[in-house]
């Protein structure tokens, strides 16, 4: 006795469409995306990134943890960021995982930095890769040969895009309300040094 294959090929098809048929009313519901409000100063196109601040508070729990000292096991040298939205829209921060590579992290010890109220945020409108960005902890000034903190106030961290369409990060320690040092992150991949 030869089985049906066709009435059950069909049967399976037509499950699939029904079961697609909310996504299609989902997506084409959704408008042209035109629209926008009247205190937004950028379209609904526009991916918005703050500029984020990483305090010195933050990086002394790390020294505090021994992870700063040279030579000793699980020493960081760097932060993986990390793209975090607490809106839900393209208000975008950043998280950071200290680490020794893009692939050894301490997620215990991961940090949201904070919104920098007294830079403008960026506002992107097309052509844009959000992935994550390399910060080299050394590169900054900011430890003594033994891996203890030297002066510094803060360190800010503002969206550009140095290596389109990736967006990266200018780095600033900020001491005494001066500029002590300047780097900027790198987008991993594709640059993950």
């Amino acid at each position: 006795m030869k089985k049906n294959r066709t009435g059950k090929a069909s049967l399976l098809l037509i499950l699939a469409i029904l079961l697609s048929l909310p996504l299609v009313f989902t997506i084409t519901s959704c408008g042209d995306g035109n629209h926008q409000d009247d205190d937004s100063p950028v379209s609904n196109k526009d991916l918005k990134i703050n500029c984020v601040v990483l305090s010195r508070a933050q990086v002394q729990s790390w020294v505090d943890s021994g992870w700063t000292k040279p030579g000793s096991q699980g020493q960081i040298n760097e932060i993986v960021l990390q793209f975090f939205s607490s809106e839900g829209n393209s208000n975008f921060q950043l998280i950071g995982y200290p680490g020794n590579s893009p692939v050894s992290v301490k997620d215990n010890a991961k940090i949201t930095l904070a919104n920098d109220t007294t830079c403008k945020s960026e506002a992107f409108s097309k052509g844009v890769v959000l992935g994550n960005n390399i910060m080299k902890l050394n590169n900054l000034g900011i430890f003594d040969k033994e891996g203890n903190l030297n002066p510094f106030d803060y360190i800010r961290l503002t969206p550009e895009q140095q290596y389109p369409p990736y967006v990266n990060f200018k780095v600033i320690v900020v001491t005494n309300s001066q500029t002590s040092a300047e780097d900027q992150t790198r987008p991993c991949p594709a640059w993950c040094f």
